[in-house]
């Protein structure tokens, strides 16, 4: 029993030790965001292409709604291939506006394209500097406090090759 604790203890003063040579920092990827103003130039200028998007839209839907009561309102009075055109022409108009609003606003549509188009270039520069500053001030990782995904390590702590060796190996055994 006495050997176990020994032994407890031993392990868990190698692991302080080894963390305590280890360094670790953080960022704020938000504030990071928030406050760095080419990040905010290209905000402004996606919220007033989302805002021409919308508007767009919207004409869209006032076209669809006037359809539909221009419809409604002569409905008795049209001849039934009269009726069947406009209620065609309603169906087109509503696969127009939910074409443009996938095209535009969709997962990838236009407004996402710009933002990964205006957002990449900065993006990529905020990723040199951390790994400048890593590299700089000798951290082994930086963190994203946001995220909690790992921004910056150093190479010796990738462990990818050893796992892949060991997956091949395993698999050539089988």
């Amino acid at each position: 029993m006495r050997q176990k604790i020994t032994y407890t203890l031993l392990a868990i003063a190698s692991l302080a030790l080894v963390f305590a040579e280890m360094k670790i920092g953080y960022i704020d990827s938000n504030r990071i965001m928030t406050e760095y103003d080419q990040v905010r130039q290209i905000q402004a200028e996606l919220e007033k292409e989302q805002r021409k998007i919308e508007a767009e839209f919207n004409d869209l839907l006032v076209q669809l709604d006037s359809l539909k009561q221009d419809f409604e309102r002569q409905r008795l009075l049209m001849s039934e291939n009269r009726r069947e055109e406009k209620k065609n022409e309603i169906l087109r108009a509503e696969a127009e506006a939910q074409e443009f609003q996938l095209k535009k606003v969709g997962p990838e549509g236009e407004i996402y394209r710009k933002q990964a188009q205006l957002l990449n270039p900065i993006l990529e520069d905020i990723n040199k500097i951390i790994s400048n500053i890593g590299a700089e001030k000798g951290y082994d990782y930086i963190l994203d406090a946001v995220s909690g995904s790992i921004v910056y390590a150093i190479d010796s702590h990738d462990l990818t090759d050893a796992v892949l060796e060991q997956l091949k190996g395993t698999t050539e055994e089988d």
